[in-house]
């Protein structure tokens, strides 16, 4: 038997282990290589969300790499450590440090080769579906299938260069090990688990500290936010190695709580699971936590952009800045109108944009009773009825997006700043529609002789804000929800939007046009792309954290066996061993995921307001949800083929 064998051999026979490693690896090559295949397909470039799109599966690929980075060092060193009593073994029947060092180079390198050999072929098996599926989701038609040769190469080469790199980085691990430390591999006694209560509390405050960083609301920074992730993680960290353990260590004190049932037995041996574990629990929260967010924001913004679609009642927006060129844009959008049969109304709309002084200066939008009304009859919505006194404003604002720092002025006096002279009191508050006008979250509507005042004074001041807006009202594109990117509407507002630009291009027009269709469409389509990048990273994250988990009980197998083995002896029954195991290997699966869930509802709900993402309760229910699921599917399996393992040592 050659050496080469001899490593072949090696690999086989410890398949029940490698197994959960080898198909996590090339379910990391086979996404790898799908993002690769778009990011050098011919047809991608032609288009701006085609450019928008490779930067999307560019910034995927390093994520990908990175993690299968930490991935691939972390399982490694792993499985060293469980076969150190084979290389002492080896060692005694004459084998040399470098031998040994080669065996483990030769078996690494395999598995490397194999992962990438199953990856592309999985990937060039479905590399259609991908096309077709990325395509369809990110709004790119006619991706057609072609040889990913480019795509190909840089997946093996970056995946074969990893697998190298960390094949001989790892060999240090057992360089310095000597002969009888390695025969007693992982069935040294363990030694209580101890932990440190300066640590614990240390723990608990980076988790607290992390919470008041976030709880800045819309005055939050950078700065804050990235010093909050860093105490979360550092706070994440003691929790499991310290605060975790101690909690343990406390349920153990209880003897009414330890002598009953099975309490004992798993209550006892999960303070050594928790801490033999801890850092694999530890990148597991974390690895989650960043999914269950980046899938709960999408889900946020998803279902923000669906109620800025539905609030606007008004198909398109023609912004006026030139009276001179408003004839010959009307002509030509009511010409592309007509074309296609739609009928349609214009409703004329002017507002003054000031600011008012309520301690700080705070950007508003001013309307006339008579103008506001107007657009509200149009819109369908509730008109104000009440005459408006020349000294008082009614603040309309976003019931969605309440503006924080104008609502507290209700019943104070503000001015307006200069060059506008009035001052008014804001008399009332409610909640209105704006019909997306400038995309304002407030309007102060005052009384017909007070806004014509302004206006003159707006007019008569070079540097007057007055914006004037033409709006297209058009019944037939009135629907319950939202459209289809195929729909009419988001087509056609698509097209003349596009082609309003080239016209502000060829300086044929000063006017802007806006339409709640295109805006929808770009959205849609720029978040889908984020979808279909963060879906397949999202399960990577949760593939590899059940693998960390297979992994590692199955490196505790054997001492899991001598346990219930001896349990078994003196009367531990098939149900209760079950019942205590599986509680054990529950509390490892489950743990990280609740704990990631409370993580990303505290984070995302505190950073809600400040980056405009609206309810976050039900996607992150969703987005924890999801994830919860695919590990009870881990569960389920990884604890039926444990429990046969254990069944066959009890007496």
């Amino acid at each position: 038997m050659s050496f080469l064998q001899f490593a072949f051999n090696n690999v086989g026979r410890n398949a029940r282990a490698y197994i959960a490693y080898f198909l996590s690896s090339a379910f990391m090559v086979m996404i790898f290589f799908t993002y690769a295949m778009f990011i050098f397909h011919p047809g991608i470039t032609g288009s701006e969300m085609g450019r928008m799109t490779r930067v999307g599966m560019q910034v995927a690929e390093y994520i990908i790499f990175v993690f299968s980075f930490l991935f691939v060092l972390y399982s490694i060193s792993s499985f060293l450590k469980a076969r150190s009593k084979e290389f002492g073994i080896l060692t005694i029947l004459g084998a040399t440090s470098g031998t040994i060092n080669r065996l483990i180079f030769l078996e690494n390198m395999i598995i490397g080769l194999l992962s990438v050999i199953v990856g592309l072929a999985s990937g060039m098996l479905l590399s259609k579906l991908f096309l077709l599926l990325g395509a369809s989701v990110t709004g790119m038609n006619g991706l057609p299938f072609y040889m990913p040769w480019k795509a190909m190469i840089f997946t093996t080469v970056a995946f074969l260069l990893l697998f190298l790199f960390l094949s001989v980085f790892t060999l240090m691990f057992i360089r310095k090990n000597r002969v009888l430390e390695l025969l007693s591999g992982s069935s040294k006694p363990k030694k209580e688990p101890k932990t440190s209560w300066l640590l614990a509390l240390l723990g608990v405050g980076l988790l607290a500290a992390s919470v008041m960083l976030l709880q800045r609301g819309s005055k939050i920074g950078e700065k804050e936010v990235m010093l909050a992730a860093v105490t979360g993680v550092g706070g994440t960290y003691f929790f499991y190695t310290q605060v975790a353990v101690f909690l343990i260590k406390v349920a153990k004190r209880s003897k009414r709580m330890l002598w009953r049932g099975t309490n004992l037995i798993w209550i006892s041996e999960m303070a050594y699971k928790i801490k033999d574990n801890a850092r694999m629990l530890f990148m597991v929260t974390v690895a989650t936590s960043l999914a269950c967010m980046s899938v709960g924001v999408i889900l946020s913004i998803n279902s923000q952009i669906a109620k800025l679609y539905a609030g606007d009642p008004f198909a398109m927006n023609l912004s006026v800045y030139n009276e001179s060129d408003l004839k010959k844009d009307l002509e030509w959008i009511e010409g592309q109108l007509a074309k296609e049969g739609i009928p349609y109304e214009t409703l004329r709309t002017e507002t003054i944009q000031s600011s008012v002084s309520g301690g700080n200066w705070v950007y508003v939008e001013l309307a006339s009773l008579t103008n506001y009304n107007k657009l509200a009859e149009k819109a369908g919505a509730a008109p104000l009825h009440q005459e408006i006194p020349q000294d008082q404003g009614v603040l309309l604002y976003s019931a969605d997006d309440p503006p924080k720092d104008l609502l507290g002025l209700e019943g104070e006096t503000v001015s307006l700043e200069s060059p506008l002279s009035h001052t008014f009191k804001i008399s009332e508050k409610r909640p209105a529609r704006l019909f997306g006008a400038g995309g304002s979250k407030s309007l102060i509507v005052l009384n017909d002789a007070a806004y014509d005042k302004l206006k003159r004074q707006t007019l008569e001041d070079e540097s007057g804000r007055l914006s004037s807006d033409v709006r297209f009202l058009i019944k037939a594109w009135d629907r319950q929800g939202v459209p289809a990117l195929q729909d009419q509407e988001v087509a056609m507002t698509v097209r003349l939007v596009a082609e309003n630009r080239e016209r502000l291009d060829d300086g044929e027009t000063e006017n802007y046009l806006s339409a709640r269709g295109d805006s929808y469409a770009n959205t849609k389509q720029g978040l889908s792309m984020f979808i279909f990048v963060g879906v397949f990273i999202a399960a990577i994250f949760s593939i590899s954290s059940a693998s960390f988990l297979y992994f590692k009980l199955y490196s505790e197998l054997n001492q899991d066996r001598r346990m219930y083995h001896s349990l078994s002896k003196i009367g531990l029954a098939d149900r209760e061993m079950k019942f205590a195991s599986g509680l054990q290997i529950a509390l490892l699966f489950f743990v990280p995921i609740l704990i990631s869930g409370i993580q990303t509802m505290v984070v995302l709900s505190l950073l809600g307001s400040a980056f405009n993402l609206g309810e976050v309760t039900v996607p992150v229910l969703v987005s924890t949800g999801t994830f919860l699921a695919a590990q009870a599917l881990y569960y389920a399996v990884v604890r039926s083929r444990y429990m046969i393992q254990l069944k066959r040592v009890m007496v």
